[in-house]
């Protein structure tokens, strides 16, 4: 099966996974179906990849990650870097746009 076929087939069970669980987490648990969303996104920016090779170069790999806990950080109020924030909202990055950084970093995870 092409990647592109088992980019859309996550992406369709992502949005089922989510839906069921909107349904069964009672409402004061949203922060769960928020950091499951942030994961899915994660997993289908994962899931873009033409093909999955090793690499060696953490760097790469560490910046990323921080991004992520960031944006997980801020998604969920948890803590949030405040010039980070600011940053983001300077080159207009919320909202949905923040959703796809997150799937960018899905990828770029893999890639770099």
């Amino acid at each position: 099966m092409k990647n592109y076929w088992s980019a859309l087939l996550v992406i369709i069970a992502s949005a089922l996974v989510y839906h069921l669980l909107e349904k069964l987490i009672p409402g004061g648990f949203g922060w769960i179906l928020t950091l499951v969303y942030c994961i899915l996104l994660l997993v289908i920016g994962g899931f873009l990849l033409p093909g999955r090779k090793k690499n060696n170069r953490w760097f790469g790999k560490v910046v990323i990650s921080l991004i992520v806990v960031f944006i997980m950080g801020i998604r969920l109020d948890i803590f949030g870097v405040y010039e980070f924030q600011r940053l983001l909202n300077l080159v207009g990055l919320n909202g949905v746009f923040l959703d796809l950084l997150l799937v960018y970093c899905g990828w770029a995870f893999y890639q770099v």
